[in-house]
């Protein structure tokens, strides 16, 4: 079904090939996954296949790509979108419409879908993919997760051939992660070709038939997913890949209050419109504590972070900073928030110069820049254009914004979204040092791997 055959590309402006010499063949009906480090190359031969380059990603392309025996450079762009479907890692980027009932049937409308049976295929994808509760929606109110479920579920609608699916279960609650593992088995069961770019595998235990590991531009190997399953997580783990199998995590007891905490909660309530999103919460937040906090999509968490920002106003309640109560203003002044979006927050034309903004004025510049471009694995990354880097390096350069900022209050939302293993590590260490440094850490995720490796201590909202 689809076939590369001895593919490079280079990036315009980039000074090393993002892919070499990529010769792969996946089957009809196969289901296969991409995994490797982050900024390996998956997202490129995601974009090779969905012909987004060089359409729309110049650069320089040797080799050949193949769907269903033809050649895709004789093919528009229309042509190809009407056999692969792809649901891209920031689903922002692909909306087109402000409302979900818009977005799901805006495939359908492009492709010329007759009225009857865009009504039909609307009413399938709501009911199927259980989004009923997402339906006539602003998106831009919409969680990471429900953004991500929408973007999915204007694909399912077209119901191509194919699925490019980068990162899909992202910013996905474990919830959701079930109902895109359920809907993956049934896309199997219809003869769909799947090819997924991701880090968090144990979801398709059971889904994905083979597995290719992409290292530095290259697939060094491609092994049966039965192959995978008898590995140890320490043997997973010294390629840089995620555990194969679920993880849980256990909620923490209140902590006895401290004297002074940096942050405390106290009877907040938040509603957008007249819609409450959450009232009676009540947080505190000590220095040196690494606080996360996981529950389902929409249930507030990214909303409780801009109000502790002072990005959002609270309906009632107060947020107290060091024993003070603290209006917007002075929260804007002494916390940092990392976005679950990283393009949201880089402004500069260079990685150093992006730090450079936020460093602390009487450090030593040069030499705590290193520091923590070591610390993020990005050194060589210094000179490039922050909009550049992979997501998971957007991700990791946030996280040094962090580190270099002065604020003791830090709030990390989905800061693992698009990290293997090893990146992981680097987060959570670096977590770990900043909470060392007398700071007090909120984290928000989903991510059970990194919550049981970072946090001292893990709450829900939604209890």
């Amino acid at each position: 079904m689809i076939e590369l055959k001895d593919v490079s590309f280079r990036y315009e402006g980039a000074k090393e090939q993002a892919v070499r010499h990529v010769s792969l063949t996946i089957e009809r009906g196969e289901c296969m996954v991409l995994t490797g480090l982050s900024g390996c190359g998956k997202t490129t031969i995601t974009r090779l296949i969905n012909g987004l380059i060089p359409d729309f990603y110049p650069g320089e392309l040797s080799g050949s790509i193949f769907i269903d025996g033809e050649d895709i450079a004789k093919k528009q762009p229309h042509e190809l979108s009407s056999m692969v479907g792809s649901v891209f890692q920031n689903p922002r980027t692909q909306f087109f419409n402000t409302d979900t009932d818009s977005e799901l049937v805006f495939g359908m409308e492009n492709s010329g879908v007759a009225y009857a049976e865009m009504h039909r295929r609307y009413d399938q994808t709501v009911r199927e993919l259980q989004l009923h509760k997402l339906c006539g929606r602003d998106i831009f109110a919409l969680s990471g997760g429900e953004k991500q479920s929408i973007a999915f579920g204007s694909i399912y609608a077209l119901s191509p051939e194919i699925y490019l699916l980068d990162e899909p279960s992202a910013n996905l609650d474990r919830q959701a992660i079930r109902r895109l593992r359920d809907t993956l088995l049934k896309l199997k069961t219809m003869g769909k070709t799947i090819l997924i770019s991701e880090h968090r595998l144990y979801y398709l235990r059971g889904v994905a038939d083979r597995a290719a590991l992409v290292e530095q531009g290259k697939i060094t190997e491609i092994h049966p997913w039965e192959t995978l399953e008898g590995c140890t997580d320490e043997t997973l783990h010294q390629k840089g890949l995620r555990s194969i199998r679920d993880t849980t995590v256990e909620l923490s007891e209140p902590p006895l209050p401290a004297q002074t905490p940096v942050l405390a909660i106290r009877s907040l309530a938040v509603a957008r419109k007249k819609n409450v999103i959450f009232d009676h919460v009540d947080l505190t937040v000590s220095e040196g504590e690494i606080v996360g906090i996981t529950e389902p999509n929409g249930f507030g968490k990214t909303t409780l972070a801009r109000i502790v920002c002072g990005l959002m106003k609270e309906k009632s309640g107060s947020v107290l900073l060091n024993g003070v109560p603290a209006r917007a203003s002075l929260r804007k002044r002494s916390t940092f928030l990392v976005m679950q979006d990283p393009n949201y927050q880089l402004f500069s034309d260079s990685v150093e110069h992006e730090l450079k903004l936020t460093i602390h004025r009487e450090a030593p510049q040069d030499a705590t820049i290193t520091e923590v471009l070591r610390d993020m694995d990005l050194e060589e990354m210094r000179e490039r254009h922050p909009l550049s880097l992979s997501g998971g390096q957007k991700q990791r350069l946030c996280i040094a914004l962090a580190a270099l900022s002065p604020a003791r209050l830090l709030i990390f939302d989905e800061p693992t979204s698009g990290l293997d293993y090893r990146n992981m590590q680097r987060v959570a260490g670096m977590i770990h040092k900043l909470a060392d440094d007398k700071r007090a850490v909120l984290v928000i995720s989903h991510d059970n791997e990194f919550l049981n490796m970072a946090c001292t201590r893990i709450i829900s909202l939604a209890r």
